[in-house]
Order: structure tokens, then C-alpha cells, then sequence
């Protein structure tokens, strides 16, 4: 059976529900509006508590943005930063990440070795922004759309990027969407360095002949929920 995302009235008990087990426990959490108000309110609540709770609230609000109801795994997020490359890493120029989410890959990013000062996290969504922001000091957190990247970075005097790591859900997005994003990201990427993705399905997370790129499968995570694959992407050096 295909899946199918809940209706307003569905979504906004399902809501409730997971408030309700997440807040309980916290008797002088006062009564908070219903629909989108309620959920900016209750993912402040929750700004330096679970993550998972957090990113469902947030895919409640807006399922078809989130491509998935719990963030990503630890071991998701170490295979992908491991997927940038030595010389990456030594760059002057930053690593960006979009869709950073309640940073999960983030967290794996600066794990791996990059400073935080390299590092610049793209999020569309408000709450989600403003919860990475508070949670990774020194990592310059940009609210904005992906298929602006290239401009947003402009504006900070930035025209080059060391490589990208993206936690958006590509095969959702519309086809000029996905061509505004990918084509922005290689705008900015030096021939040979890739761009990070991950997917939950066997095939390329973006059509590679499309954009004239090369498209390797780099890694597959079975621990994850749901079990991903890591792919790369590069244009010819």
C-alpha cells in the first residue's frame, strides 16, 4: 500500500498525542494553541531535549518538505561525512550542509574533524533554524531555500564551496526544484568535489545524466530508520 501523509485534522491529533508523552512529564508546561503556532511553540519547549521529537512535530507541520518522520542516524550522518574528501577538508573554502534539520548530520560533520567555523548549515524552516543555532555555536546556521544557495552565499561574499552534504529529499522535490538546487551546488563546487546524498531507496537519489554528472553509490546503511545509502556526485575534473 503506498504511503500517505495525514490530513490537518489527523495530523493536529497526532500532535497532540506526542506533546502530551513528550510534555507530561513537566506539570508547569502551560496549555499551548493548536495548528502551526502550537508547533513553533512546543518545538521551542523542546529546543535542548529530543531530537526525534522535535523533527516529527516538525514533519506533522509539514510532511512533504521533511522526507522522513525521524532525523537521521548517527551512523548515517558518520557515513556521509566520511564521504568528504582529504582535500575538502584542508580547503580554505566552507563545507556547506542543506537541510540541516535537528542536526544529526551536522553533529556527524563536526565530528569528523571540520571546524566549526567551516561550516555553514542551510534550513528552510524557522524553528528547525533557530534550534540549530543554539545548538552548534560557531556554525553559521542560514534560514533560506536551497535553490538560493548560491545567492545567499553572495551575499556573504562567498562564490566557492569545498563540498556540500544534502540531507534533502531530492526525489520529492519537483523537477525544476531539483535542478535549481543541484545546478546552484555545482556553481559553487570546484570540478571533482562532490555533493553528499543520501537516499532510502537502490536507485540514485537524482537522475546523474540530467545534470552531466558522475554518480557513485559510496556507502549503505542498514542501522538506520529507514536503511539509507550514500551517494556522491561530482562533475568531471
Amino acid at each position: 500500500m503506498a504511503a500517505t501523509t495525514p490530513n490537518l485534522a489527523s495530523r493536529e491529533a497526532m500532535e497532540m498525542k506526542t506533546e502530551r508523552a513528550i510534555l507530561t512529564s513537566n506539570p508547569k508546561n502551560p496549555p499551548r494553541p493548536r495548528g502551526a503556532a502550537g508547533l513553533h511553540t512546543t518545538a521551542a519547549r523542546l529546543r535542548h531535549g529530543n531530537s526525534a521529537a522535535v523533527f516529527f512535530l516538525q514533519w506533522l507541520r509539514a510532511p512533504s518538505r521533511m522526507g522522513a518522520v525521524v532525523p537521521s542516524s548517527r551512523r548515517l550522518a558518520d557515513a556521509m561525512a566520511r564521504q568528504i574528501p582529504p582535500d575538502a577538508r584542508h580547503d580554505a573554502a566552507p563545507i556547506v550542509e542543506l537541510g540541516g534539520g535537528t542536526g544529526s548530520i551536522t553533529r556527524g560533520i563536526l565530528d569528523s574533524g571540520i571546524p566549526p567555523h567551516r561550516l555553514i548549515v542551510l534550513e528552510r524552516d524557522p524553528s528547525l533554524a533557530d534550534l540549530l543555532a543554539k545548538r552548534f555555536h560557531g556554525v553559521t546556521i542560514l534560514c533560506g531555500d536551497a535553490r538560493e544557495l548560491t545567492a545567499l552565499l553572495a551575499d556573504r561574499g562567498i562564490t566557492r564551496v569545498a563540498a556540500v552534504v544534502s540531507g534533502l529529499p531530492l526525489l520529492l522535490f519537483p523537477d525544476d526544484a531539483r535542478r535549481a538546487v543541484v545546478d546552484g551546488c555545482f556553481a559553487l563546487l570546484p570540478p571533482g568535489r562532490p555533493l553528499i546524498q543520501f537516499t532510502y531507496g537502490f536507485n540514485a537519489p537524482l537522475p546523474a545524466h540530467e545534470h552531466h554528472l558522475h554518480a557513485r553509490r559510496v556507502a549503505r546503511v542498514i542501522r538506520n530508520v529507514p536503511p539509507a545509502f550514500v551517494w556522491t556526485f561530482k562533475k568531471a575534473a
